[in-house]
């Protein structure tokens, strides 16, 4: 089996435990026991339960964009030694000299938490600093930071401002839609924003253009 095997394996069993567990009640020692795998095999692929839940989802989230989007168009992280950088996790589509449409990205986003609802209803449920929600947030920061400066192309805007903006803007679409996936039995969690699914995106454009003109006021 391989390494890519192996991890599945332990994600999908992860996943399978959590229908009659909850998180914090599952060990490394579960896990590795359901899976018929040892700790040191655990550990040679994660670093911890956390890194389990995070991988799951990038994993899910990387074979959607791919079956969806050219290569050209994924996003990847940068190497860093918490990064994994050989998973796409988002898609910038460029519509304009400086617009883009964030519509398909939020649909394939969507899709993988309706796919195993269940189970990442449970996921998502925690905000403390280390769970899964948090994670998103400041995974998606800096891709809407890389967005930002492309809306602005040679416009002036500070980094605090392209930082405050980045963040209000991951925060807030990323929130709505785990909001939607706890409490709504949609079958589509983006239903109520059917109209308005590159939002984000044409708020920053407005947002960014409204600011430019009072600078040159």
């Amino acid at each position: 089996m391989g390494s890519i095997d192996t991890m599945m394996l332990l994600g999908d069993t992860f996943v399978e435990l959590s229908e009659n567990l909850p998180f914090d009640k599952i060990s490394v020692s579960d896990i590795v026991a359901a899976s018929q795998k040892n700790r040191k095999t655990f550990y040679y692929h994660f670093e911890s339960k956390t890194h389990l839940i995070r991988w799951i989802f990038r994993s899910d989230l990387a074979r959607m964009l791919r079956d969806r989007f050219e290569e050209s168009q994924l996003v990847f992280e940068p190497m860093t030694e918490e990064s994994m950088p050989d998973l796409p996790y988002y898609v910038r589509l460029k519509t304009g000299v400086r617009s883009l449409d964030s519509s398909e990205f939020l649909r394939a986003f969507a899709d993988v938490l309706q796919e195993r609802k269940t189970y990442y209803r449970r996921a998502l449920r925690s905000n403390e600093p280390d769970s899964l929600r948090t994670y998103l947030i400041n995974l998606y920061t800096p891709a809407l930071e890389d967005d930002i400066r492309f809306i602005l192309s040679n416009r002036w805007l500070s980094e605090s401002s392209i930082r405050f903006l980045a963040e209000f803007y991951s925060g807030a679409i990323i929130t709505y839609i785990i909001t939607k996936l706890s409490t709504s039995d949609d079958e589509d969690i983006l239903e109520d924003m059917k109209h308005f699914t590159n939002i984000v995106h044409s708020s920053l454009e407005e947002q960014i253009n409204q600011q430019q003109l009072r600078r040159m006021a």
